[in-house]
Formats: structure tokens, C-alpha cells, sequence
């Protein structure tokens, strides 16, 4: 299958922000984890949402011309 020259080499941009939303959030999920949160059942619930096959997470961002 080819591949376009712009698709070998991509990288996704974050504003200031977001990059420092990202980072705390982070951190919080690792205390939570640190914390025992792996046991209560909201966190298994989570997991399994995000592991069921029938959700999808979309990993590349919406083009601004479709918003």
C-alpha cells in the first residue's frame, strides 16, 4: 500500500493549554492509580468502555473545515 509523502512524517500540534490539560491530567489518573482507584468498580466500568470494540476513539483531530 503507498503512502503519501505528508503521511510518513506526522506530528500533532497542541496549544500551551492543552499540552498542560494533558500533563495534569496525567498526573491526577497516576495518584488515582497510586491511590487504589484500579478497584473501585466506576474505574472497571471505565476500561471496559474503552476497551469494548463497538466504541471508537478517533485518534487523529478533526479537519477545522468540518466543524
Amino acid at each position: 500500500m503507498a503512502k503519501l509523502k505528508t503521511e510518513l512524517n506526522q506530528f500533532v500540534c497542541l496549544t500551551e493549554k492543552d499540552y498542560l490539560t494533558l500533563l495534569e491530567d496525567h498526573m491526577t489518573l497516576k495518584a488515582l492509580k497510586i491511590a487504589g482507584i484500579e478497584n473501585l468498580p466506576m474505574y472497571k466500568s471505565l476500561v471496559s468502555i474503552i476497551n469494548d470494540g463497538r466504541i471508537e476513539i478517533h485518534i487523529k483531530p478533526i479537519k477545522q473545515k468540518y466543524r
